[in-house]
């Protein structure tokens, strides 16, 4: 007999908010492409400088840990306190990661400039792939077999996704990707496999007694001084204001709050859930990509996108397997 019983009020707004997190989160991921090719100019090109988005996002962010650490040590003084503690050698310690993300994230909308936003969404799943192998390389865990499986067929996946064939629909617009896509996209999936396995490793070892409100203010600071440098250099920002962003738009207004949003959702999902959802938003996400790619510029899914997009999800469940069977097994334990 099934239990009509209303759950109690807390347990309901927890999963409310759980529930309100994953769709926030699939929504940002999926959103990126999604902007990312509406900002472009009639000709399919950008209009603005790449790394001034990068940069609006990285102060955005910036502002805010800087808020959240001024609430948790109390006062603007011992926020200031905690940031000059540390070492010097620490901040230097930051350049890798903060360079390799301003890199990934500049690359993310370069990559819809040769690749529609689904694809693009599926191929970059290959990051599961290259965090593994990078993962595999610097700390010489063994993988297994049935990790070594399910990335093989992770690849296989990513690579059918992005063979041409027959869309589903007659009369809908070609899902692509050319050659230098091909490269971008490799290039992404390595960047930020070494970005997130070095990140891990200095908020573990490193920084493992710091706040993670100071991790990340150390992240931001030296984000925004690489996306500054790099805005300054580029044709759209040369000659102009470091604040005259040349170029914008309401689409792309919308995709630095995207950005912004991405790593305030995240950590929400981090206190709320573990890394096993942030895999499943990543995963669901392509899903979502897909849908708006064909319901707003008309690319209909082909045969070898949707054979990619299932072997690509198997791929990922094979690869968590021990994960998911510990967080059912962990809320078995929480319900009895």
């Amino acid at each position: 007999m099934v239990d009509t019983t209303p759950l109690p009020m807390p347990r309901r707004a927890a999963l409310a908010i759980r529930v309100l997190l994953f769709a926030c989160g699939s929504l940002c991921y999926a959103l990126l492409g999604i902007l990312s090719q509406l900002s472009k100019e009639d000709d399919g090109t950008y209009g603005y400088s790449l790394p001034s988005v990068v940069l609006a996002a990285e102060a955005v962010k910036l502002l805010l840990s800087c808020c959240f650490l001024t609430a948790e040590r109390g006062s603007l003084v011992g926020a200031c306190r905690g940031m000059v503690e540390c070492s010097p050698w620490l901040w230097l310690a930051y350049t890798i990661p903060s360079v390799l993300y301003a890199l990934n994230n500049n690359l993310d909308m370069l990559n819809n400039l040769h690749m529609d936003p689904a694809t693009e969404h599926v191929l970059v799943q290959g990051k599961i792939l290259t965090t593994g192998l990078v993962w595999w390389l610097v700390f010489r865990e063994p993988l297994g077999l049935r990790k070594w499986l399910s990335l093989l067929v992770l690849f296989s996946g990513a690579v059918l996704a992005g063979m041409p064939s027959e869309a589903l629909f007659s009369g809908s617009r070609q899902m692509h990707i050319d050659s230098v896509g091909c490269v971008l996209v490799t290039v992404h999936c390595w960047v930020s496999a070494c970005a997130g396995v070095y990140n891990e490793w200095l908020l573990k070892v490193l920084g493992k007694d710091d706040s993670i409100h100071i991790s990340n203010i150390r992240l931001y600071s030296i984000g925004c001084v690489v996306n500054l440098a790099a805005h300054i250099l580029s044709d759209h920002g040369a000659g102009q204001s470091l604040f005259a962003f040349k170029g914008y738009n309401r689409y792309v207004v919308a995709l630095v709050v995207t950005y912004a949003s991405m790593g305030l959702l995240l950590s929400q999902v981090m206190k709320w859930f573990d890394n096993i959802v942030k895999l499943f938003i990543s995963g669901s996400s392509m899903y979502v990509s897909a849908l708006f790619a064909w319901t707003i510029f008309g690319y209909a899914p082909t045969v070898n996108f949707c054979i990619g997009v299932g072997l690509v999800t198997i791929a990922m469940l094979i690869f968590n397997l021990d994960k998911i069977r510990g967080a059912m097994q962990s809320t078995e334990k929480k319900e009895t």
